[in-house]
């Protein structure tokens, strides 16, 4: 059985309301039953069901510095794109 350790988390709120959706990043751990782990990044969004955070969905990005990269890189230029088509 895998066990997930979540080692640390930022979460934002977002939306018309406060408190009312989330974005959250996290680093995070799973480990195998024979000891061994594997760390990943997880970006995850939800919303607040009597003040708990419920989680709606997640996409997890390896610790990998090219695929982390290639993210920090090109997000920022895809919503520059769509603020742009939202203008026209």
């Amino acid at each position: 059985m895998v066990q997930f350790e979540t080692i640390e988390k930022e979460r934002r709120d977002y939306g018309n309301f406060p408190g009312e959706k989330f974005i959250e990043v996290s680093r995070n751990k799973a480990i195998q039953d024979d000891g061994s782990e594997n760390s990943f990044l997880q970006i995850a969004t939800g919303f607040y069901q009597d003040e708990e955070p419920k989680y709606k969905k997640r996409f997890t990005v390896p610790t990998d510095e090219k695929a982390v990269d290639h993210i920090v890189e090109k997000l920022p230029e895809m919503f520059e794109k769509e603020k742009e088509s939202r203008e026209e």
